[in-house]
């Protein structure tokens, strides 16, 4: 009788090691072929594959990590290469502009903001100039392509500004005159944005939906035009103020991700203990480990026109 034998399976290192080697031998000459670790946010360690073609100073991230748990899962060695080439001669999105020069004068006009969990993001904030607000941190990078396909940035770190010269607070200034003019706020209603995830282009038919929460409180989603990273629409001027004008009231606010944050209008902090367990089971259980902005709710008073915790 005959039986079949299955090959042993590769560890993760020498599952890298290999695909580093066969991406080197299909590219050919011309290319630098290069594993870097990178650290995401949340202290997500990534092994990044960076195919640099000769002459050119950048060049897109590949994440290896997903493609192991496909290997696993069954896929080839052969079937993977040809997705990683496949990627970056036809589909990856160059992250510069050809014509980008890789200088202060040059970046200062795309520098802009994000906020990321001060408590996540301990070892990459020892790397990197920021800014605390409440308990998150203001961190700065710079928009080096924007496009309807996606868009490129470059995170500033301490050897960047200790390059050009300048302080955080100076960097800090930049970022807001900037960040709302290359990504502008958007609100939209939590009905808006759920019948957009539900609209079936193929049928041109709208699902029904139904929450008994939206009746009692009415939840709005704040973001950018681009949907990333748009939590930091919380820091731009007059944004949250003017929208709890207009609606008359106080205003909860749930950290949903790193890219949007919810509010609610509601005073006093009678639901505030309700609203922070929802967000820490949402955090835990439907937020990827690396978009998890915070398990605090917030309070912006039109009082005291402040947000606080």
């Amino acid at each position: 009788m005959l039986y079949a034998v299955k090959d042993e399976l590769l560890d993760y290192a020498s599952f890298v090691g290999i695909i580093k080697n066969k991406i080197i031998e299909r590219m050919g000459e011309g290319y630098n072929i290069r594993i870097f670790k990178v650290m995401k946010n949340n202290s997500l360690e990534l092994d990044s594959l960076v195919v640099l073609k000769e002459g050119r100073n950048f060049a897109p991230n590949i994440y290896l990590n997903a493609y192991y748990e496909s290997y696993i899962a069954g896929t080839s060695i052969t079937e993977i290469v040809d997705r990683l080439c496949m990627i970056y001669t036809h589909c990856a999105l160059p992250i510069v502009r050809e014509d980008f020069e890789y200088t202060f004068e040059s970046m200062r006009p795309y520098i802009f903001f994000r906020l990321i969990s001060i408590e996540r993001n301990k070892k990459l904030l020892t790397q990197i100039p920021y800014i605390e607000f409440l308990d998150l941190a203001i961190t700065f990078h710079c928009l080096v392509r924007s496009e309807a396909e996606g868009i490129g940035t470059i995170r500033i770190t301490n050897d960047h500004i200790e390059q050009w010269g300048i302080s955080c607070d100076e960097l800090n200034e930049l970022a807001h005159n900037n960040t709302r003019r290359l990504f502008p706020p958007v609100i939209r209603t939590m009905e808006e944005v759920i019948k957009g995830l539900l609209y079936n282009n193929e049928s041109d038919e709208i699902f029904d939906y139904e929450d008994q929460d939206y009746d009692t409180y009415p939840m709005y989603i704040l973001t950018n035009e681009k949907g990333i990273n748009g939590a930091s629409c919380l820091l731009y001027d007059d944004v949250i103020r003017e929208f709890a004008q207009l609606i008359n009231s106080d205003l909860y606010i749930l950290p949903s991700s790193i890219h949007e944050i919810i509010l609610i209008a509601g005073e006093g902090s009678e639901e505030k203990e309700r609203f922070q367990r929802m967000v820490v089971d949402i955090n835990s259980s439907q937020v990827p480990a690396e978009e998890v902005l915070s398990d605090r709710v917030y309070i912006y008073s039109l009082e005291k026109d402040a947000i606080i915790m």
